[in-house]
């Protein structure tokens, strides 16, 4: 379906396609025009900017010659013919999560699907070359999060970042079972072998980057595409990482941007350990080793598959009404007893009956939720 942009939202991105990657220039030039971008691009076509800007000879001159209709028609057309779609910082489908960082990319390309809000999301992210534990464990957790509706993020590079995607595509019943955020155009694949889990992707999920499209993998651009994948998250989970290694960049933009971070403890004696081994150890991740661990830090958040949402049959009256109280949400054995009313005595017997049927679980401290396979 083609992308409909509103008139404001053609300005906002005029100054996007411009002003190239980066949030500091573009926020600090709207600004100076109180955040009315057709402002600035009227501006601009009497080469009438001021100094409040801060943009240099080179920058002016670009602005100055893009700032007609036929330009910004030119794009939206290159858009269309490359199947891209492209988010402005107040487009509707802006992502909630990107917005809160310090620096969000102001203009987001992207091929599928782009949610504002989208279910729980977790970035999981690791080593280029892992291990076959490592890989293992990228692929279970992945799909473990994915299974019970969590949105995985990932950078959709070689080793764990390919391994996360594919774990969470093979959770057959999410609807929005990943994302994967680009160091280069989002049209332009890289690493090229990955090309048939883009396709995947895009089909069910998004691909995003706040590159222009045609723009190559460079090495520069991967730690300003890692603010992202944190950013997209409401936690990252490191799986295998090395003292060294790139992951810990993605680590450190977590941290600052106030994300959960957790990890994978591996073997001491195993370098590609060796990182996420620290975080543990210096506190800055929690101690993960089941995607339960990660669930649970957000009220043991769940969602169940598609197929449970239906009425399972043959369930008691009293075993409906419990279990459409934990669907909401987790609750202990004494809010049920509130919430229903039932006796205590009946409370007992039916949520005996619930786990044994495995429709619930129990938690430490009496606490039930929907059963969510991990």
């Amino acid at each position: 379906m083609k992308r409909e942009y509103s008139e404001r939202e053609r300005y906002l991105l005029w100054l996007g396609f411009v002003l190239g990657p980066g949030s500091k220039r573009y926020f600090r030039t709207l600004t100076a025009f109180e955040n009315d971008a057709h402002a600035m691009f009227a501006a601009a076509q009497k080469h009438d900017l001021p100094l409040e800007c801060g943009l240099k000879e080179p920058i002016l001159e670009k602005l100055f010659a893009s700032a007609t209709q036929r330009y910004i028609d030119g794009c939206f057309k290159r858009l269309a013919e490359l199947d891209v779609s492209a988010a402005a910082f107040e487009s509707p489908e802006y992502p909630a999560l990107l917005k809160e960082i310090y620096d969000p990319p102001p203009i987001l390309y992207y091929r599928g699907r782009l949610q504002a809000e989208p279910a729980l999301s977790i970035a999981v992210v690791g080593s280029r070359a892992p291990t076959e534990y490592g890989r293992r464990m990228a692929h279970t957790l992945s799909q473990a999060l994915a299974e019970c509706g969590a949105c995985v993020v990932s950078g959709l590079a070689y080793g764990v970042d390919c391994i996360a995607a594919l774990g969470a595509l093979a959770a057959e019943d999410n609807p929005y079972p990943t994302v994967a955020v680009l160091g280069s155009g989002v049209d332009v694949v890289y690493p090229a072998a990955n090309r048939d889990i883009y396709a995947q992707i895009i089909a069910r999920g998004a691909v995003v980057s706040e590159f222009l499209p045609g723009t190559k993998a460079l090495p520069s651009n991967f730690p300003m595409r890692n603010r992202i994948i944190s950013g997209l998250s409401r936690g990252v989970l490191v799986v295998e990482a090395a003292a060294k290694s790139g992951t810990l960049i993605t680590v450190d933009c977590a941290l600052e941007q106030g994300r959960d971070v957790f990890a994978l403890p591996g073997r001491i004696t195993d370098p590609k350990s060796e990182g996420t081994n620290a975080l543990l150890r210096e506190g800055h991740a929690k101690f993960t080793l089941s995607a339960e661990d990660v669930l649970e830090e957000y009220g043991g958040w769940r969602a169940v598959k598609a197929q449970t949402l239906s009425e399972p049959e043959n369930l008691s009256l009293e075993q409906a009404v419990i279990r459409r109280l934990l669907l909401a949400n987790e609750r202990s054995f004494d809010e049920l007893c509130e919430l229903t009313g039932f006796s205590v005595p009946l409370l007992n017997s039916t949520l005996t009956e619930m786990e044994f049927s495995g429709i619930i679980r129990q938690s430490p401290g009496r606490v039930y939720s929907i059963e969510c396979v991990l």
